[in-house]
């Protein structure tokens, strides 16, 4: 189950850092944007990425992470869609999905 989420997060690969907005998550997976006006250093697939984002608690949680798949809508386009898997997700993460995955509207 994918829930409709709207949470600023950092993606962090090869030492660099990406201001992204999740779009979705499940309880193993995120789908992220990325606005940048360069070429993503992590362009490969299976790319290990952290991604942080702070929880409504106030607190931030940070994510061990692989990128499985990612695309623009179009080749000049500084928007990229990616999709990234949760290696091992702690324990914060899952309570946070559980009860977001419960809130969650009727028509999602």
């Amino acid at each position: 189950m994918r829930v409709p989420v709207n949470i600023e997060a950092e993606i962090i690969s090869y030492s660099v850092s990406y201001p992204a907005i999740i779009r979705n998550i499940s309880e193993y997976g995120i789908h992220a944007k990325i606005a940048n006006n360069e070429a993503l250093i992590f362009s490969k697939s299976e790319t290990v990425v952290d991604l942080k984002f702070r929880l409504p608690s106030g607190d931030t949680i940070s994510l061990f992470c692989r990128k499985k798949w990612a695309f623009k809508n179009s080749s000049n386009s500084y928007i990229e869609n990616v999709g990234i898997e949760i290696i091992d997700p702690p324990d914060e993460y899952k309570n946070f999905f559980r009860v977001i995955s419960h809130n969650k509207p009727a028509d999602c």
